[in-house]
């Protein structure tokens, strides 16, 4: 069916907050009566949980599991962010995103509104997970054995990453450790995301010294299927990937390694008709990286960011994110790619919201108060994705 969203002001205008109100309360009443219940997300304020608190959750996975939105994120606590860049290779171990008692937090939701948010608990105790700095919890179903199954990539000093796989009956959780080290062919542990296709069969996408690539895992999800099957992108210096299926189509997204960069990184999308591949790059070029000047650089500081652009402490990381072919280019909205959210509302129209960590840009300068960016993204008639832009506010069924 046809997708209908009601989006906020863009980055190019600026009316009063007043008459941003105004406009947010006249698209919920148009949505409510025309398409049941909605949401509106704004990407001006902070993410609460339900006791009003700011969100502790990160680069993680959210998806809808009977009448509840799942979120397994990352937790990094309250520790203050470093001055300058959030990953420039001094002193890391000390640095907030790199700690080994972060928390792969469960969190629930009934519409994804901001103050909406449960906090469920731990999907598994630290104690209980081989040791290391753990980043980019995603959770799938698997439909064959019944089981939720829980991966993670994990950092381990002067020893090469890995991924770890857990299982639970429920998204809730527990979750049991299955496998501490997944078999990738290619070894290591960077970022990753998994798919599961309509037969059931699971794939993870994942980058490795650099470079992306795709294999089956076996019938449980638990380890990779291996025999040497698998298919590599063409891109270098890449990492934070999406796989997800639409149609007939498979998508691959990914940009520009970003470790906890404030400039955000790109969304290259590569499609093919079986998710081995092979797959075509999407013409038309990045669809976040944008030219900056020292007003864009003002625009996007004081007029994107939750607090104002005296208030940045943080600088772009230099030769990381949109900066890695370019000096001059920045992400329009600021973020680092995390995942993409395929909401259903209950009268059919269906809106996919990508969702992209906003790294050293907290109103507090705390790790875990670093925000999101959400916006839905347009799938045009040939597949490609269209462009993507900052806006403040946007209202979908749920």
């Amino acid at each position: 069916m046809m997708m209908v969203i009601w989006f906020g002001r863009m980055m190019t205008t600026r009316p009063s907050y007043v008459s941003a109100f105004i406009v947010i309360l006249f698209s919920s009443v148009f949505w409510v009566c025309a398409f049941g219940a909605v949401t509106t997300i704004d990407n001006r304020t902070p993410r609460l949980d339900d006791h009003g608190n700011i969100m502790d959750a990160h680069d993680g996975s959210i998806q809808k599991i009977g009448n509840l939105y799942y979120m397994h994120a990352m937790q990094y606590g309250l520790c203050e962010e470093p001055p300058n860049m959030g990953c420039d290779g001094a002193g890391m171990p000390s640095k907030c995103g790199f700690q080994m008692d972060h928390n792969i937090s469960i969190w629930s939701s009934p519409s994804l509104a901001s103050g909406s948010w449960t906090y469920v608990g731990d999907s598994i105790s630290v104690a209980d997970r081989p040791a290391g700095v753990v980043f980019r919890p995603h959770l799938v179903y698997n439909p064959t054995t019944k089981m939720y199954v829980l991966f993670w990539n994990y950092m381990r000093w002067g020893e090469q990453s890995l991924y770890a796989v857990a299982a639970s009956f429920s998204p809730a959780g527990p979750f049991k450790l299955m496998n501490p080290a997944l078999n990738v062919t290619r070894g290591g542990g960077g970022d990753f995301d998994v798919l599961v296709n309509d037969d059931g069969k699971g794939y993870i996408i994942y980058s490795q010294n650099y470079k992306m690539s795709i294999e089956e895992l076996t019938p449980d999800y638990y380890h990779s299927a291996g025999g040497g099957a698998t298919y590599m992108f063409d891109e270098y210096f890449v990492e934070a990937p999406i796989f997800m299926k639409k149609g007939s189509l498979y998508y691959a997204l990914f940009g520009w390694c970003c470790c906890y960069c404030l400039q955000g990184s790109g969304v290259l999308v590569h499609t093919a008709t079986n998710p081995m591949g092979p797959y075509t790059l999407q013409t038309g070029g990045d669809l976040a990286c944008v030219s900056m000047n020292k007003t864009d650089d003002k625009i996007l500081y004081d007029d994107l960011a939750l607090h104002d652009v005296s208030d940045v402490t943080a600088i772009p990381t230099p030769g990381q994110g949109c900066q890695y072919h370019n000096t001059s280019t920045t992400s329009i909205v600021r973020s680092q790619q995390n995942y993409i959210i395929k909401v259903t509302s209950t009268t059919g129209e269906t809106t996919y919201i990508w969702t992209g960590d906003r790294w050293q840009q907290a109103p507090d300068h705390i790790k875990g108060h670093e925000p999101q960016y959400w916006t839905p993204i347009t799938f045009n008639k040939d597949g490609t994705i269209s462009k993507m832009d900052w806006i403040d506010t946007f209202t979908f069924g749920v």
